[in-house]
C-alpha cells in the first residue's frame, strides 16, 4: 500500500470468487451478464462512497482523507499499472468520446491521407475522425475478418498503399469479442509510419496492453466496463513521445500550471496529459473509481483477468453443450471474456432478440449486438450463475 493510500478504506479481500460474487447486489436475484457494456456497482464501492459523503458533510473541499491531488496521484498509479505506463501519461476525461475528439482536434495530419478504423467499429471511436473528410484526410474502414491474422493481412494490405496516416481500432471487437494482436499491429504501423491510437474500452482490464512494449501514442476508454468504474468517467493515455508543446484545441480553468491562483491570467500550459482534463472534474466518479480500482488491485489485475477467462470458457462449453454456434470457435487459441453466439450448430432459424427478452424475463441480462447474443460475464458471475443460465436456456429451447 503506497502513503497516499494510508487511511482510506481497506478491501478485504474474500475467501472465494463466491465471496467475491457476494460483493455485488445485481447478482443475487439476477445474473448481469454484460460487463462490457455497464457494470453495476459493489457494495465495496458503496460503502467508500458512503465513507466519503460523510466525511465530505463534515469538512466539504477540504476533506482530510479524500483530497483531490491524493486521489488522482492514486488513480493514476493504479492505472499505469494496468497500462505498464508512467503515471504521468494519464489523463482523466468523461468518457472516449471526449478523450477521442480533444485528441482528434489537436493534431496535424497531411492532406491526402487517410484514416483508418475497424469495420463496424463503435461510434466512439469513428465520429471524432469524421471532420478530417472536410480537410482533405480520407477516413476508411479495414475489414476485420473471422480471426485475428485474418485482419493482420487486411491490416497490411491497406498499409502497403502508403497513405495511411493513422490507424485507430480497438484491441478487442465489442460486437464479437475477438482480440487483436497489439505487439504486431504496432509492427505495421511502424514500418509504415502509421500513427496507433487505441479505443481501450473493451480492452484495458479485459487483455494485457502493454503499452510499454507498443507504440501507442493516444488511447482513451470507458472506466465503466472491465473496471468495474462508475458512468460518465474515462481515462486517456498520452505517450510521452508527443512533442511538449503539444496543446489541445480547448482551454480551460485546469488547462495551466497553478490552476489555483486565477490571476494574472496564465499561458503556460500544463503537461501534455494534464491538459485534457479542463477544469473541475465529478470528484465522486474518482471516488468511486478508486474503490473499484483498489478492489481489482487487492485481488490482482492479472488474477482478475485469468478469472474472466476461466467463466467465460466455462459459460462457452456450456453453450456448445445447448448447441449454439459461437464467433470464438474461430479463433480458440486466443483469450477473450466476451462470448458471441452468432446461431445454432445445427443451422437452424437463430433470434437473438426472442432469446434476450426470454433471459430477461428471468432477470438475466445479456445483449444483442450485429445479429449475435452477446455475453460478457466477469469476476461477479460464478458457477452457480453458468447453471442457472442453463436451466433458463433450456427451458427456451424445448
Amino acid at each position: 500500500m503506497s502513503l497516499s493510500e494510508q487511511n482510506l478504506p481497506e478491501f478485504r479481500l474474500p475467501a472465494d470468487w463466491q465471496g467475491i460474487s457476494e460483493l455485488f447486489p445485481v447478482q443475487k436475484e439476477s445474473i448481469w451478464l454484460n460487463y462490457c457494456g455497464t457494470t453495476p456497482i459493489s457494495s465495496f464501492a458503496s460503502s467508500v462512497m458512503a465513507d466519503y459523503f460523510d466525511e465530505y458533510s463534515r469538512y466539504g473541499i477540504f476533506a482530510p482523507r479524500y483530497s483531490e491531488p491524493k486521489i488522482k496521484v492514486i488513480l493514476r498509479n493504479y492505472l499505469a499499472e494496468i497500462l505498464s505506463c508512467s503515471p504521468d501519461s494519464i489523463g482523466l476525461v468523461h468518457n472516449t468520446s471526449e478523450g477521442m475528439n480533444l485528441y482528434s482536434h489537436s493534431i496535424s495530419l497531411p492532406k491526402g491521407t487517410r484514416i483508418l478504423v475497424i469495420e463496424n467499429e463503435y461510434p466512439s471511436n469513428v465520429y471524432p475522425w469524421e471532420h478530417w473528410k472536410e480537410k482533405g484526410v480520407g477516413l476508411g474502414f479495414v475489414s476485420v475478418g473471422d480471426t485475428p491474422d485474418e485482419f493482420l493481412r487486411n491490416l497490411e494490405d491497406e498499409a502497403k498503399k502508403g497513405d495511411v496516416s493513422l490507424l485507430s481500432l480497438s484491441p478487442v471487437h465489442w460486437c464479437t469479442g475477438m482480440p487483436l494482436d497489439l505487439k504486431k499491429i504496432s509492427s505495421i504501423c511502424e514500418k509504415y509510419s502509421i500513427k496507433l491510437i487505441l479505443d481501450g474500452s473493451q480492452a484495458v482490464g479485459h487483455i494485457p496492453v502493454p503499452l510499454n512494449e507498443v507504440k501507442v501514442e493516444f488511447a482513451a476508454f470507458a472506466a465503466w466496463k472491465w473496471l468495474l468504474g462508475p458512468l460518465g468517467l474515462g481515462v486517456i493515455y498520452l505517450s510521452p513521445e508527443v512533442p511538449k508543446d503539444f496543446r489541445i484545441l480547448f482551454k480551460g480553468q485546469a488547462s495551466v500550471k497553478n490552476d489555483g491562483s486565477y490571476f494574472p491570467y496564465r499561458d503556460e500550459w500544463k503537461p501534455p496529459a494534464d491538459q485534457f482534463e479542463q477544469s473541475t472534474s465529478n470528484f465522486n466518479d474518482w471516488i468511486y473509481f478508486f474503490a473499484s480500482l483498489r478492489m481489482l488491485s487487492t485481488i490482482g489485475f492479472t488474477k482478475t483477468r485469468e478469472r474472466i477467462y476461466e467463466v467465460s470458457n466455462l459459460m462457452s462449453d456450456m453453450l456448445r453443450g445447448l448447441g449454439f454456434r459461437l464467433d470464438r470457435d474461430v479463433f480458440p487459441d486466443v483469450k477473450t471474456g466476451i462470448i458471441a453466439v452468432n446461431g445454432f450448430q445445427s443451422g437452424k432459424e437463430f433470434n437473438p432478440e426472442a432469446i434476450q427478452a426470454f433471459l430477461r424475463s428471468k432477470n438475466i441480462y445479456a445483449a444483442v449486438r450485429l445479429g449475435r447474443l452477446r455475453l460478457a460475464p466477469h469476476i461477479p458471475v460464478t458457477e452457480s450463475h453458468i447453471s442457472r443460465l442453463e436451466s433458463v436456456l433450456k427451458e427456451y429451447l424445448k
